[in-house]
């Protein structure tokens, strides 16, 4: 069964900005869930955060990586 982080972070693999409304419909997310995991991964320099469009995408070394690992 996959995670709800692995949910999202298939989402986030096409390196396109996402809004967290969109993440948290797509992925069935709550609130307090798609805040946890975006402060995980913001705290670790996985994703970079639009604060004015209430976006986020991937941090392009995270998406090559996660794109590696997801073809081999």
């Amino acid at each position: 069964m996959t995670s709800k982080f692995e949910k999202m972070l298939g989402m986030l693999t096409d390196g396109k900005w996402h809004t967290l409304e969109d993440i948290q419909q797509k992925a069935k997310l709550n609130k307090n869930e798609i805040n946890t995991i975006t402060a995980f991964l913001k705290e670790y320099d996985f994703i970079i955060v639009d604060d004015a469009k209430k976006g986020i995408r991937l941090e392009e070394l995270a998406q090559r990586f996660l794109n590696q690992v997801t073809s081999s």
